[in-house]
């Protein structure tokens, strides 16, 4: 009697734990998701692709407009959070190289520009650590998959 009892704990056991790891993964692909439907937000490519044409045409920070300035500000905050998820484990870093390191890799040239003007604004606190590690790992990621370097940093792409 006793065995039967130990055996049945033993099997409900082995079941709440099938069902925790199962629903760990269900969150984390669903946390995933709706990281990857935020950072492909109209308003968030509109931010990067600011950042983009401030460095194709080799512009000043302080030349754009508010909307842009926003929009910019707004897209590698964006990016910062995911490589705050990407830390904490709640998405799979990998993962999530997998999908962003060209843009990533690419946003690290571009966005150099605006990320220095908003270090420059407030010295003793570097601004957007996170998305600067997950930029600088989608770059290695890159060039260890035999991307050539100089083409993350062409203005004319």
């Amino acid at each position: 009697m006793q065995i039967a009892g130990l055996v049945i704990s033993l099997v409900a056991l082995l079941v709440s734990g099938l069902a925790v790891l199962y629903a760990t993964r269900t969150d984390k692909r669903d946390v995933f998701l709706r990281l990857h439907e935020t950072l492909i937000s109209p308003e968030l490519q509109r931010g990067r692709k600011v950042l983009f044409d401030l460095y194709r045409r080799q512009g000043a920070v302080e030349d754009l407009g508010p909307l842009d300035y926003e929009l910019a500000n707004r897209a590698l905050a964006a990016l910062d959070v995911a490589g705050y998820y990407c830390e904490k484990k709640y998405v799979d870093e990998e993962d999530f190289l997998e999908l962003w390191a060209p843009s990533l890799g690419r946003l690290k040239h571009a966005a150099a520009p605006f990320v220095e003007h908003r270090d420059g604004m407030f010295p003793a606190v570097p601004v957007w650590p996170r998305y600067k590690r997950l930029a600088n790992r989608a770059e290695a990621r890159l060039i260890a998959s035999g991307v050539d370097a100089s083409v993350l940093s062409d203005r004319s792409l």
